[in-house]
């Protein structure tokens, strides 16, 4: 480096799960890193453990270009208190939050100690289900209104957590989740395929009575469960499945890797969800951008996916027989243009743009401090 150039950016994103964790949001996170890691010096900070699990990571390791450090925390998955210093945090030039949780709240107050500028990305929030919604609003209305006001920047991953932020007089810029496409892969298959977190918020158990409809007008079709879950979530929604005697056409698996999943979408026509709560639909996208067609609970993020794209299908699986019923005729008037049209909208939804006004973001909020 000679004399004329700048050092490297110090970015420090915070996470409260990360890689071995999956997950959206980790997923998104680790894209981020990644894209950073060659221009910028990268490090994650996240918990040492896993939520549902004791066994303690490595305090720190380097993944690829990036380090990841891993703090201790007491608590659990809702609640939380890492226990970190503030002296760590002075060492970087900018801080990037992510989702709305302890670690945000705590970093935010750590702000007024000299800590580098904050930006927040909303994640959804943390209205991932009803459970506690009047504590939540409450927190949100008081604690995350006082945390959020410490951020130089916040970006609302969806107009939905955009409508929220501005309940409480807080600011914020739509930026979408990007993704990673996939190659073209859909080659004609109609089964349909879940992947994600296997986690009560998901309702993954209400598409088997939703396939077994479905199984009624066509035998041969199959639908792939994909995902890690807790043990209690794996056994409950294992257990629906014997009940309804599926287990021959809906398939569970566990995580599966990239090339592993991509195997397995090429059998498939649809990726379908009957998620109460999300705060984007990271999967819908990058299952269109393979040529599949998303077929979604009606809920606030997905509504927004299926007018941006003017694709896929919304149902209510509360209702299995009149959902299976709508998909079978819907599914009828599908062809290759519409999948098409689905892959376009997904590959608008790429990185390169999202990554750079991310970076603009970072050098005007360390301009901003000086």
């Amino acid at each position: 480096m000679d004399a004329y150039s700048k050092p490297p950016l110090r970015v420090l994103h915070v996470v409260r799960q990360y890689p071995p964790s999956v997950g959206g949001l980790e997923e998104y996170v680790r894209q981020l890193v990644e894209r950073q890691s060659g221009s910028s010096r990268v490090t994650v900070l996240t918990l040492d453990r896993m939520f549902g699990t004791s066994r303690r990571l490595k305090k720190v390791q380097r993944v690829n270009r990036s380090i990841v450090v891993r703090v201790p925390y007491v608590g659990f998955s809702r609640f939380f208190i890492p226990l970190l210093s503030p002296k760590f945090l002075r060492r970087y030039d900018i801080i990037h939050l992510h989702s709305l949780d302890q670690f945000t709240d705590l970093i935010s107050i750590y702000r007024r100690l000299g800590v580098p500028p904050l930006i927040v990305t909303s994640h959804g929030l943390f209205f991932h289900t009803h459970k506690f919604d009047k504590l939540k609003n409450f927190y949100f209305r008081t604690i995350s209104r006082v945390t959020l006001s410490q951020a130089k920047k916040i970006f609302a991953v969806s107009r939905n957590d955009q409508s929220r932020l501005q309940e409480i007089g807080i600011r914020s810029e739509v930026l979408l989740n990007p993704v990673e496409p996939f190659p073209w892969l859909y080659a004609g298959g109609r089964n349909l395929i879940y992947w994600g977190r296997i986690a009560e918020n998901k309702s993954v158990d209400r598409l088997i009575p939703f396939f077994a409809h479905l199984m009624r007008a066509d035998c041969t079709r199959k639908l792939f469960i994909v995902g890690p879950g807790t043990a209690s979530d794996e056994d409950r929604l294992n257990n629906k499945i014997r009940a309804a005697k599926l287990t021959d056409s809906i398939h569970r698996l566990g995580y599966l890797d990239c090339p592993e999943l991509q195997a397995l979408i090429k059998d498939c026509g649809f990726t379908v969800s009957a998620s109460q709560y999300e705060g984007y639909g990271l999967v819908q996208v990058e299952g269109m951008s393979a040529g599949l067609l998303p077929v979604m609970q009606k809920n606030s993020a997905f509504q927004e996916i299926f007018e941006r794209s003017a694709t896929g299908l919304l149902l209510d699986f509360t209702d299995a027989a009149i959902s299976a019923e709508r998909f079978l005729q819907w599914e009828k008037t599908q062809n290759i243009q519409d999948r098409e049209r689905a892959r376009r909208f997904a590959l608008g939804c790429a990185w390169p743009p999202a990554a750079a006004r991310i970076q603009t973001t970072y050098q005007d909020a360390i301009a901003s401090e000086t």
